[in-house]
């Protein structure tokens, strides 16, 4: 505990800002973890499985497909669960009650994506700015006490450095985390614009 607070000292006021974007960082981490996880529903699966428990046509009952779905759960599930409600309906009723839902998903997949890229963006320049400002203070103190002691001089402008250092790291951990979480949310999106095509085929009898 002594050394980290010895190295946050070492990197300037700067530092605390720092340190907050990064608790900031892992906890979105954290929390698009756990919500893609549950997000991601075996398309090929539950497809199956509705076709299984459901048949259209007008003797066909699609509350136990909707069960399943509901049971699944996660953008994919409630998105079929939206269509079935409405597979007594014409293929484009079928189609826009899935969009809407669809729609309404696709905020909850891209949640805290926009905060995490800020933090990506501004970490290098708040490090940097923690830079200048230990330089700054360095060559003060040079200016004011001559060179004779270069060493003090130079150990200012290491520490200045740490900041930046700090920054860097972070920006690259979250540059990181940002693309596999906007990927995930991409490749879930392109399933429910897959499987919500495949589920109005067949409740429109398009295919079997």
């Amino acid at each position: 505990m002594a050394a980290v607070l010895k190295f946050i000292k070492e990197g300037g006021v700067m530092m605390y800002p720092l340190i907050l974007c990064s608790i900031v960082l892992i906890t979105i981490v954290i929390e698009r973890a756990i919500s893609l996880r549950k997000a991601a529903v075996d398309g090929d699966a539950l497809l199956d499985e509705i076709k299984a428990a459901y048949k259209p046509g007008a003797e066909g009952d699609p509350s136990a497909a909707i069960g399943l779905c509901q049971l699944a759960g996660g953008p994919v599930g409630r998105m079929f669960a939206r269509g079935l409600r409405n597979a007594h309906r014409p293929a484009d009723a079928i189609e826009m009650a899935m969009e809407q839902e669809a729609s309404n998903e696709v905020p909850q997949l891209e949640a805290n994506l926009p905060v995490l890229k800020t933090i990506v963006n501004i970490s290098p320049l708040l490090g940097l700015l923690g830079t200048i400002a230990g330089m700054i203070a360095s060559f003060r103190a040079a200016s004011q006490s001559g060179l004779s002691n270069p060493t003090q001089v130079l150990g200012g402008i290491s520490e200045a450095l740490v900041s930046t250092a700090t920054g860097i790291s972070l920006a690259v951990l979250g540059f990181i985390a940002y693309n596999y979480f906007a990927n995930l949310s991409k490749k879930i999106i392109e399933d429910m614009e897959f499987y919500g095509a495949e589920l109005v085929n067949y409740l429109t009898g398009r295919v079997d």
